[in-house]
């Protein structure tokens, strides 16, 4: 399945404005960026081989462990066309991937692990 980077950019902003408001009040210092896939570096950063498959990632220091210091620099959120294209073959599979990724890696922003997310079934 595959769409134009704009088309898929209207997806992810269609997923975040979708978040709770409760959730989007407290984003204010995020970005959230498409990119064709991850970078070697951020394949390497966080321990994934060659058969591994990432569709989104959060880098940042969630709000847990921020204590009273805030960041100068806005935390990141990146999703990944090419891969999450590549687990969809139609346009509601793609929408429910995207939307499931964003929430996924707004989760990571407000400070719940990977296993965490399992154990809520976001993961």
């Amino acid at each position: 399945m595959r769409v134009s980077r704009d088309s898929f950019e209207k997806l992810v902003r269609d997923a975040v404005s979708s978040l709770p408001d409760r959730f989007l009040k407290k984003m204010g210092n995020v970005g959230v960026v498409v990119a064709d896939r991850p970078t070697y570096a951020q394949r390497a950063q966080n321990d994934l081989g060659p058969q591994d498959t990432l569709f989104g990632l959060y880098e940042g220091v969630p709000l847990t462990e921020r204590g009273a210091y805030v960041p100068p620099l806005p935390d990141v959120i990146t999703l990944f066309q090419e891969p999450i294209e590549d687990s969809c073959d139609s346009m509601e599979k793609l929408e429910r991937q995207v939307r499931i990724t964003v929430a996924h890696e707004v989760a990571h922003y407000f400070g719940f692990s990977d296993d965490e997310l399992a154990d809520m079934g976001i993961g």
